[in-house]
């Protein structure tokens, strides 16, 4: 059986001045040459729990309870030093925005340089390596992009460029956080077809981060929705998109603007949440089962555990 490239099981973070939990026991996995996409609203613990996953929490954030394997290595409570050596190698990561991801006083050549010389690459070798990466990605013009500054490519080359620059030192497992955040619709897709692709030809592991169902209904395989910091359903998207069960899951998808009655009435999460209905028992493999309802204020200690519904399928109780 093939084993996980990232393995996140009941990660626990919290504020450290107030140890106040802001992500209650999160699990996740991502296999070779597979998307897992994480979902959920802004706030909901999405991009700290990617962050964990790479050992890039801010300072105020501190990791308390939880695995995280990489390639089955726990690093969990490692180092920053530790952190470094598996940072780009094993494990890599594209941020929500490039511009500010690009450092703007150097080219994107110059970038490339700086990556892989952690690798002992010359400047000429790292330079052709770039090179291949940027025709990888699908770059128009590669030699001119690798002359250039940030500034003078458009947010899909930049974005590509990211992407490049993530691969660099063929890492296993990318972590892609919001990756078609202000990109047109057209450049959305190339963005998500060229990360398929890779996971195809490289059998990368992508970790998405997202809030766009229809995206994740697209090109992920694996869904981890979100809400508070809980994971309240999580399973294939086949079956978590055909048949949500949760009733989070369910305002997350009445929230969407259907394309083939684009004249109706947008659901609302409230109207969701609010309906006594929303809440009825499910069936599950224990029988029914009501699903988990957050509280104002929950703590950890009230983190519900997810039940079967299907063999890839599980709900929060």
């Amino acid at each position: 059986m093939t084993s996980p490239l990232l393995e996140i099981e009941r990660l626990q973070l919290q504020i450290r001045s107030t140890h106040v939990p802001v992500v209650h026991g999160v699990s996740a996995k991502v296999m070779p040459g597979s998307m897992t996409a994480l979902v959920g609203e802004s706030g909901s613990g999405k991009t700290l729990t990617a962050l964990a996953a790479i050992g890039l929490l801010p300072p105020a954030i501190h990791g308390v309870d939880g695995s995280i394997r990489i390639t089955g290595k726990e690093c969990a409570g490692l180092s920053q030093q530790e952190w470094r050596e598996i940072r780009g190698q094993d494990i890599s990561m594209v941020f929500q925005e490039p511009m500010t991801a690009l450092d703007p006083v150097f080219t994107i050549g110059e970038l490339f340089e700086g990556v892989l010389a952690m690798d002992g690459c010359t400047r000429r070798e790292a330079r052709q390596r770039g090179l291949s990466l940027l025709e990888e990605v699908k770059v128009p013009d590669p030699i001119r992009c690798l002359r250039s500054a940030p500034h003078q490519l458009s947010g899909g080359m930049r974005q590509r460029v990211v992407l490049a620059l993530a691969l660099a030192r063929s890492p296993s497992v990318l972590l892609a956080d919001e990756p078609t955040t202000a990109l047109d619709v057209q450049t959305q897709e190339a963005v998500m077809e060229l990360l398929q692709e890779l996971c195809g030809t490289r059998g990368l592991g992508v970790l998405l981060v997202t809030h766009d169902l229809g995206l994740v209904a697209r090109r992920a395989q694996q869904v981890v929705v979100i809400h508070r910091g809980h994971v309240c359903e999580s399973g294939t998207s086949e079956c978590l998109l055909r048949d949500p069960r949760h009733p989070y899951t369910r305002g997350l998808l009445a929230s969407q603007i259907p394309v083939d009655h684009y004249r109706a009435d947008l659901g609302l999460m409230e109207d969701v949440l609010n309906d006594p209905e929303s809440w009825t028992p499910q069936e599950s493999q224990e029988g029914p089962v009501k699903p988990w309802r957050p509280s104002e204020g929950s703590q950890v200690k009230d983190a519900p555990r997810l039940v079967a519904i299907s063999e890839n399928h599980f709900i929060a109780v």
